[in-house]
């Protein structure tokens, strides 16, 4: 059965036709609309991110703690160059502190690029000892890593490069070199990476 209905606006008619059981027309319209609205919000994101496998050069190398400080024993401060650390003002600076406590800490820093087509990193291993206002001793280590496009060309250091013992602070440093070369499009960089690690008497340790 059909049937038929006229509304009657002062300015306007509207017509309504259709069979007994149909869905409105506009109902079907809006969901439609609804749809496509939602699908724009869905796949808007996905096709504005830049695809990762465009990239054409290294991303920057970013130095960071990555472990500690943590507390050690007096005998956990080692590595390669603890018996060269620069020695200033020892006598001096503990006649100032008087009864201060001496604590021993161990840390870990890192830089280097890293993406999701690999990565190449220096590490610095710190330990070292203070009593809040010098250090009393200090050592540090290097290690590497390197995965998928980056390759490691050298490492160098570490060696101290600033403070000293007796000082409130003393620091380390070290560089690596490495290139990078997209597999993809056969674009290849080098690079160098510095790294210092800096230690402090009271127990805190920074990167850059």
């Amino acid at each position: 059965m059909s049937f038929a209905a006229i509304l009657s606006i002062p300015s306007a008619r509207v017509y309504i036709r259709g069979r007994v059981g149909d869905r409105p027309e506009r109902s079907s319209k809006v969901r439609k609309v609804l749809f496509m609205v939602l699908m724009v919000l869905v796949l808007a994101p996905a096709a504005a991110a830049k695809n990762p496998h465009d990239q054409t050069e290294p991303s920057p190398s970013i130095p960071v703690i990555v472990d500690g400080p943590a507390k050690l024993a007096p005998s956990g401060v080692s590595g390669q160059v603890t018996s060269v650390a620069p020695v200033g003002g020892v006598a001096s600076a503990s006649a100032d502190c008087g009864a201060c406590i001496v604590q021993c800490w161990g840390a870990t820093a890192r830089s280097g690029p890293g993406d999701w087509s690999g990565h190449v990193y220096i590490y610095q291993h710190v330990s070292w000892c203070g009593n809040g206002a010098q250090i009393i001793s200090a050592g540090a280590s290097q290690t590497y890593e390197q995965a998928g496009w980056y390759q490691l060309q050298a490492g160098y250091g570490p060696w101290f490069s600033g403070g000293c013992v007796g000082c409130s602070s003393i620091a380390v440093s070290g560089y690596i070199l490495w290139n990078w070369t997209a597999q993809l499009v056969g674009v290849s960089h080098s690079g160098t990476t510095n790294l210092t690690t800096t230690m402090y008497a009271y127990g805190g340790a920074g990167a850059s």
